[in-house]
Parts: C-alpha cells; structure tokens; sequence
C-alpha cells in the first residue's frame, strides 16, 4: 500500500535472524525455538517477523489469539502455530479444521469445558488435534494448577481425536536472574513432570523458558524455548540483557512544518513550554495516535542530522514539536530518527522505557498500525 506521510518503522530483518542464530547458540543442540509473534510480531509485523524465523531455522510460532494463528496460515506459514493460552469454545471448529494440515495450529488447554468441546468437534471431523497442557506453577494468571494436572491429564488421555503433545508453564519472575522464584516454580514443574511419567503419561515436548529464562536459567531450556523479545534485540528487563542481541526497529518521520517563535511564546495544546529566547520549532507528523507516548511531552529527545533535539509542548494526536534552534540549515524534509541511530547518535527502545517507567514490549507493542513498516533483509 502507498503511503504519503513520511513517517515509518524500519524493520531490520537480518538483525532478528542473527539473534535467533545467536540464541541457538546459547541452548542445547536438541531444543527446539518457538518464535513468539503475537501483537503483531511486538510492533514489528508477524507476517514478515514468522518469515524471516522460519528462514533462521525456528521450529515452531507462537502466537496469543485464534485470528492470529489464520492469518499467518492465510499468509502461507507452514510450521506448527502455538496458541498461548486456550481460547474460547467458540473456536473449536476452525481450531479442527486447521488442526491436520502438518499440526498448524496447536491449543493450549486448562479445563475440561473446551478439551472436551474440542474432542467432540475433532470426532464428528474425523481429525487428530494436538494440545499442550498449561500449568500454573506459580505465576497464577492461567493454566491448571499443579494439584489438579495429573487429573485434567487422565481426562484428555481419555478423550478421541486428542493428543498431548506437550506440558508448560510460564515463569513469573524470570527477568530477575537473582530472584529465586523461577527456580521454584521449575522444582514444582519438574515434580508434576515426574510424577506424571510414574503414571505413564509422557510427552515429546517439556517447556519452560522465555527469553528472559533462556538468559538467566540455562537449565529451564529443556524440550524447547519460547524467544518473544529477546529476538526483537530488546530487553526482558533492565537487569536482562545480552550485548550481543541487535535491536530490529528503528521509527523514523521527516520534518513537515518549521516556525520561527518569539521568546516567551508558548508551543502546542496548553502551551506548556515557552521559548527562552526566539527559536526554530519544527513539526514532525508522529503522535499519540501513531505510538509516541504522551507522557514524553517536554521531555522526549529525537535525532536530527546526529543530534539529539529535544520535544518541546505536549503530544498532540498526529504531530510533536522539536527545538532545533542549534542546528544549523534544517530542511523541511530532513529525517528525524525517534528509535533507532543516526550518525554517531542513538536512541534505543530501552532509553524511552526508562523514560516512562515501563518496558520495551509496551514501546515496541505500542507502534499503531497507521505506521507502515519497511522491511531490510
């Protein structure tokens, strides 16, 4: 599709292979990656994000939603989809129907309600569904609790047209390699794992790992590893990081509008900044309604010709407002760098999740899809 507002999101596609490239290093030759790209791939586009991991050698995609999994299916993936957490019943007919074609979708479930509704809709198909039973071992948003696991496992076993494929859980607290919690909820795994085996029920496939697990607690690896943004070149968190992982995004506009104001005049809605001295204001076409968080209103920074240039006046809908008065022959037209490098300059996702108190997932996730993305492979 055209585009005629110069504001764009460049995904460097070489940077997500390297890192997935990377990560195999990192993990035993024998397990398996499950590339996460639910949310629109983090902001960076699922279609081309599965592409790009499926040429990288990933083995599997994960993804949050049904409507997720079909469109990577309509896009003409072929590897084995995960869903992440079970979904509605309502789902079940379209979850069979997709279920033969190499195993392309593949359910989580937790209660007997959908695994039930599942088997009958996969009976009167005629068709095999694999599952992945969900634990909660201590993080307690879903999944079955550990107490009941072994009975939820009997039921499905007994069940037509289903097989359990797999057993997880997720961590908690992963991102923080000091904190001790991880290691307990995967004692509490490992146990439920056993004592499932010592009742005949075992399964190809045992998961644990997020990136920030695969980083921190190289023994939680086992069958496969799930990688969402650790691929991306991102951050689990400020204490979670390799060096060695290369951010993907960059978002870029071009100046639209320059101004000449008088010392004292005020800037956007509010007029909460005024010029000290008689400045050069220049308008570029990214807002609130693009992903550029509102809460960065005079305090934001952007790049121009290598600089670092600060947002001046709140964040409106559609535009911010730049002081470049030190510069010198700025040009309507000249590129501004939001995230990403320009010259010797660099502004990474992780400085804006600083600025704001929150994490790089919300920056990334947050890029609306009035964006376009321009893909470098």
């Amino acid at each position: 599709m055209d585009f005629y507002r110069p504001v764009w999101a460049e995904v460097n596609l070489n940077n997500i292979k390297d890192n997935l490239r990377f990560i195999r290093t990192l993990i035993p030759k024998s397990t398996k990656i499950m590339a996460i790209v639910k949310a629109n791939g983090y902001g960076h586009g699922k279609i081309r994000v599965a592409q790009a991991s499926i040429k990288a050698g990933i083995e599997r995609l994960g993804v949050a939603l049904v409507e997720e999994a079909l469109e990577l299916i309509n896009n003409n993936i072929k590897v084995p989809i995960h869903l992440l957490s079970e979904p509605p019943i309502s789902s079940v007919k379209v979850l069979v129907k997709n279920s033969t074609s190499n195993n392309l979708i593949i359910s989580v479930v937790y209660t007997k309600d959908f695994v039930r509704a599942l088997s009958k809709e996969a009976s009167k198909k005629n068709r095999r569904c694999l599952v992945h039973v969900k634990v909660d071992t201590g993080m307690h948003r879903v999944g079955i609790s550990i107490e009941k696991a072994v009975d939820l496992v009997k039921y499905i076993s007994s069940l037509q047209n289903i097989e359990i494929e797999g057993l997880f859980t997720h961590f908690a607290c992963a991102d923080d390699p000091e904190n001790s919690y991880t290691l307990l909820q995967f004692e509490r795994f490992l146990k439920l794992k056993e004592i499932l085996e010592k009742n005949n029920f075992k399964f190809k496939n045992y998961h644990c790992a997020n990136s920030a697990a695969m980083l921190n607690f190289p023994e939680t690896h086992l069958d496969m590893v799930r990688i969402g943004i650790a691929m991306y070149g991102l951050r689990p968190s400020e204490k979670t990081f390799s060096p060695k992982l290369k951010p993907a995004l960059s978002l870029k506009a071009k100046i639209s509008y320059l101004k000449e104001v008088e010392k004292g005049e005020g800037i956007s809605y509010g007029l909460t900044f005024k010029a000290n001295k008689k400045s050069l204001i220049a308008t570029i076409p990214i807002g609130y309604g693009d992903g550029y968080p509102r809460q960065l209103l005079n305090s934001g920074v952007v790049l121009v010709r290598g600089k670092r240039v600060p947002v001046v006046g709140n964040v409106t809908m559609d535009q911010i407002m730049i002081d470049v008065t030190d510069l010198n022959e700025i040009e309507i037209g000249d590129e501004v760098v939001i995230i990403g490098n320009q010259d010797k300059g660099k502004i990474e996702v992780n400085e804006l999740s600083r600025a704001l108190d929150t994490i790089d997932y919300e920056i990334v996730c947050g890029i609306t899809n009035r964006v376009p993305r321009i893909y470098v492979d």
